[in-house]
């Protein structure tokens, strides 16, 4: 009847043919652009400690390159021990080579200049691996962003956590490069598709 259609907001109107197009629904997901996004792990289990600016949050823009925090390896008493004493080794070592190096150089002249330059290098390569297990007791990976964007996620990290081995930390993405994936079931669609657009709250993205 008229009435309830006027109570239902029923409006009658002329029906005419033509070509519309066929619409289907998708759930998609805004993905960040691979070229333009990274993401930080952790190469081994250690403990984060702040960077230059402090634990970073959610949010913060970042350039390429920039520290971000640094990653202190976590050893045993066992392997922390052995560290230490191949180091008091290294040290004892160095100082023989040392000292054999001055004896040597006092006695330029007396001594073939081809076994003073072999203690030299002895000495340069012991100090070398002395500075290198000296450096490995206590020293902190420094995690840098391997891209500009904003920190997108920094999975709730606290100064002096211990994360494991290829745990992820941080995932940058550039908001300005962003993109949309919706899985399609049917092939057909795919094959189909001439438009798409999205609706962000009342407005519709193309």
């Amino acid at each position: 009847p008229k009435p309830v259609q006027r109570r239902l907001g029923i409006r009658t109107i002329q029906v005419r043919s033509g070509e519309l197009a066929a619409t289907v629904e998708l759930n998609g997901t805004v993905i960040a652009d691979p070229e333009t996004s990274g993401r930080v792990q952790a190469a081994f289990s250690g403990s984060v400690l702040p960077g230059p600016k402090g634990m970073p949050v959610a949010g913060r823009k970042v350039a390429k390159g920039e520290v971000l925090a640094y990653l202190r390896p976590v050893a045993s008493a066992i392997e922390r021990g052995n560290q230490k004493a191949q180091l008091a080794e290294l040290e004892a070592q160095l100082a023989i080579a040392d000292g054999r190096v001055r004896r040597f150089e006092q006695l330029e002249g007396a001594v073939p200049q081809k076994e003073i330059e072999a203690a030299r290098i002895e000495r340069a390569a012991l100090d070398r691996r002395r500075a290198f297990v000296s450096a490995s007791i206590d020293s902190a990976e420094p995690l840098r962003a391997p891209a500009a964007g904003v920190i997108s996620a920094s999975h709730h990290l606290l100064a002096g956590q211990i994360v494991d081995a290829r745990e992820i930390l941080f995932e940058i993405v550039d908001p300005a490069r962003l993109a949309v994936e919706a899985l399609a079931y049917d092939a057909g669609i795919g094959a189909t598709l001439t438009s798409a657009s999205g609706l962000a709250g009342e407005t519709a993205l193309e």
